[in-house]
């Protein structure tokens, strides 16, 4: 469906000062961006939007929705503000990569956090699976960073001490395939 929105002020996330501006998009995407009054949009739905704001999605690098997705996929809480991105597996701690004994230590530290929802399948173990949980339908995108200390709890567990060598081999591998599985990156905190 084509739309024109008529006379928003636009912020277009180039860093550039704020201008009034026609929009008009098709199937979702900007075709056009004309003075004010110049837009030739033709069919479509025509919204005067004179005196707002216009501006791309805005992303939300520290959000701890982790489980607010699974357990609420519309995230109306969010959307609604203009996110359409939410950052994942903050400050070092996550839901993946797991094992069943690392999950439920997770769960216990992250609940203050992300609280602990009966309601969420915590079938997962793998950053691949989990992104896939969330690939099943939410209303914002996503992008998961690698927690490093979820990674590092998975090969040594709680323990202080500094890794063996094998346990840092290890704990490479687990980033490196979790990035193969589409995380953007790796966390890390002093938890």
């Amino acid at each position: 469906m084509n739309h024109t929105f008529r006379g928003p002020r636009v912020v277009d996330g180039s860093g550039r000062p704020s201008y009034r501006a026609d929009v008009v998009t098709k199937a979702g995407m900007i075709t056009e961006i004309t003075e004010p009054g110049q837009a030739t949009a033709g069919a479509g739905r025509v919204m005067d939007v004179d005196g707002l704001v216009l501006a791309p999605g805005f992303i939300d690098m520290h959000a701890h929705s982790d489980l607010a997705l699974l357990t609420d996929p519309h995230h109306v809480a969010k959307a609604a503000q203009g996110v359409t991105l939410e950052v994942l597996g903050q400050d070092g701690l996550g839901y993946a990569p797991v094992d069943d004994t690392t999950l439920r230590q997770l769960r216990i530290q992250l609940a203050g956090w992300n609280g602990d929802p009966e309601d969420v399948d915590w079938d997962w173990r793998t950053v691949g699976g989990y992104l896939d949980r969330l690939d099943e339908g939410i209303a914002v995108n996503a992008a998961y960073l690698i927690p490093h200390g979820t990674v590092r709890a998975l090969v040594l567990g709680w323990e202080n001490r500094p890794p063996t060598s094998g346990e840092l081999d290890m704990m490479r591998e687990l980033v490196a395939e979790g990035m193969r599985q589409g995380a953007v990156g790796m966390s890390s905190g002093l938890t």
